[in-house]
């Protein structure tokens, strides 16, 4: 009661009543209610929806399981995720079946699941898309042992996925150049930690960007760009955009917070791919103005944990890519809307409302509307912090943002309206998440 509510096109302080799990009212009158949660001060918000996380389960655990990534969801105010796993991907759809019970068990928020597209299996995406996946992860260059598409490739299977009206999310380098890169690094003798920004070059991931722009339009499948990662990436996807390509641009708090130069001090600590982009304030301002207006269209997280020692046991070409962060996104971006470099109700389109959009979730996630999952986050303004390894629920067990402050705090996170995370920590039983079916189930 008496929170400030807060959505893509505005505020108000304001009562949310909730019943059976789903909002009933938004009223300014108190009605009756048999419990209450006085939220004055506070704002509230709908709950992230977080389209690309490995939670490497079934699969690698020792990175991460279902449960510990999403009480680290829960905990950083994110109330859906969508997850696929490189370790372990979804190929078929018994598989997909067994996940979905699996994950069921496990989860303490709502899901959706992604699958794997692979060159060999163009042709025969239609049942998994049908079987419910919510899209296909497709890659340009060989990582994390999932095969690439070729651009004859790309312009097979996004024929397929368009004919199916699927959803594909795509990551974006190219192979030969990648390639090319880490053989004459390698021929050189490299192995410090610079070799991260010349071997996924920007030059790569541009090239990827173009040929999937362009193929994305002439097949008029709906693609997502992974973790674009900085301003001239966003804007060659804009140009095919204003053409008429169905194309949404992803990027991750990474590519707006951590320097290139980091990884020298960093190393393995900073292996994600492609890396941080980040050269010098000018970059950082850029980069914030496209996500502050509308050329990037959603923040995820690319949650992607490693333990210490798996960061650090071996070669920076040896150690995991990736890095942990679907319990600091929203909060960071929350602390950007305070420093002024983008609005709150902004926040809300990034995280949720164009989420649910894409995601074929709207008028159940991503608004704060009657008959709406009460998906409530609830933000103290009020509160700094600074961010501290310790605090991470994420078996990574480590946060790049350490020592960093923020302001504002997430105080509560509930899921269909029972409380699932309060004061930093997960209070929900694992399995009181539920799985949401993509688009081809609900509508083939």
């Amino acid at each position: 009661m008496g929170g400030t509510v807060i959505t893509a096109r505005g505020r108000r302080q304001t009562n949310v009543y909730v019943r059976d799990g789903l909002i009933r009212a938004i009223v300014d009158e108190r009605l009756p209610a048999k419990e209450t949660v006085d939220a004055t001060g506070l704002q509230v918000l709908p709950g992230a929806i977080d389209g690309h996380v490995h939670f490497q389960d079934p699969g690698d655990t020792t990175r991460e399981d279902f449960t510990s990534g999403s009480s680290a969801a829960a905990v950083g105010g994110v109330t859906t995720v969508i997850e696929h796993t490189h370790s372990d991907p979804v190929r078929t759809v018994a598989f997909l079946r067994e996940k979905i019970a699996h994950a069921s068990e496990r989860s303490l928020v709502d899901f959706g699941l992604a699958a794997h597209a692979w060159p060999d299996d163009i042709g025969q995406h239609a049942d998994l898309w049908h079987a419910g996946v919510t899209f296909f992860k497709v890659f340009t260059c060989t990582t994390h042992g999932i095969p690439a598409f070729d651009a004859a490739g790309l312009l097979r299977v996004f024929r397929e996925l368009a004919a199916i009206d699927a959803l594909c999310l795509v990551h974006c380098e190219d192979e030969s150049i990648t390639a090319d890169a880490e053989r004459a690094l390698k021929a050189a003798g490299r192995r410090d930690p610079g070799i991260l920004s010349e071997w996924r070059n920007r030059e790569a991931e541009l090239t990827a960007l173009n040929t999937v722009a362009l193929l994305a339009r002439i097949t008029q499948v709906a693609a997502i760009a992974a973790h674009v990662s900085h301003p001239a990436a966003v804007d060659v996807l804009q140009a095919e955009r204003a053409r008429g390509a169905k194309l949404w641009v992803e990027t991750c708090p990474q590519y707006l917070y951590l320097r290139e130069d980091e990884v020298i001090e960093h190393a393995g600590f900073r292996k994600f791919t492609p890396p941080a982009r980040v050269r010098s304030q000018l970059d950082s301002d850029e980069m914030w103005r496209r996500v502050s207006s509308s050329g990037v269209t959603h923040i995820s997280t690319d949650h992607a944990p490693s333990t210490r020692k798996q960061k650090t046991d071996g070669s920076i070409w040896d150690v995991h890519f990736g890095l942990p962060g679907v319990e600091t996104t929203l909060n960071l971006l929350i602390s950007a809307a305070i420093d002024g470099l983008l609005t709150l109700e902004r926040v809300v389109e990034l995280t949720s409302d164009a989420p649910a959009r894409l995601y074929g979730l709207q008028g159940r996630k991503g608004r704060l509307v009657a008959g709406a999952d009460a998906d409530l986050v609830l933000i103290d303004l009020a509160a700094q912090r600074v961010l501290r390894d310790e605090d991470v629920i994420s078996k990574a067990g480590w946060t790049p943002y350490a020592g960093r402050r923020i302001r504002g705090r997430i105080a509560s996170t509930y899921v269909r309206g029972a409380l699932v995370a309060q004061s930093g920590k997960p209070i929900a039983d694992a399995g009181s998440g539920r799985y949401l079916p993509g688009r081809g189930l609900r509508t083939g």
